[in-house]
């Protein structure tokens, strides 16, 4: 079990980018997946959110099923705790990545990006309200031959 040190030490050591997009998590120990939402993901770790609830330690492998990626990555729990009070069954989580592969988790990271900013891009210039796995579809079929670098709303 982790102290609250331990967990502050583990904060906020990297710059955080929200995105809000399907993840696939698996517990260790355990033979299904689930499908959470994430919420923000940085070169250190990601938050999501869950209707099932984590403890500090569990060890995690999870897909991004809307991003060309298909390696799977290994994080571990660093905290969880109810995303309110109010709300039951709703789990905020903390999950620090544990692959040393960083040029692969920047990838990701790129991609989440672009594709918020697409997303956003289609409200704003488009008038179209889509959800953030419909613009990963999108942006994969349309930039991901070309990325880095492939901005088609411009």
């Amino acid at each position: 079990m982790h102290n609250n040190h331990q967990v502050q030490a583990n904060r906020r050591c990297f710059i955080r980018h929200p995105v809000s997009l399907t993840v696939h998590c698996q517990k260790q120990g355990h033979i299904e997946a689930v499908s959470h939402e994430m919420r923000d993901i940085s070169f250190g770790g990601m938050y999501f959110v869950s209707e099932e609830s984590y403890v500090p330690g569990d060890l995690v492998v999870m897909e991004f099923p809307p991003l060309t990626l298909r390696n799977k990555i290994t994080g571990e729990i660093i905290w969880s705790g109810p995303v309110e009070k109010k709300v039951p069954n709703r789990y905020a989580n903390g999950l620090k990545f544990l692959s040393r592969n960083v040029m692969q988790l920047a990838r990701i990271i790129e991609q989440m990006c672009c594709i918020e900013k697409y997303r956003e891009a289609q409200l704003q210039d488009c008038h179209r309200a889509i959800t953030s796995d419909e613009a990963a579809l999108e942006w994969i079929r349309l930039c991901a031959g070309r990325f880095p670098g492939a901005v088609p709303w411009q």
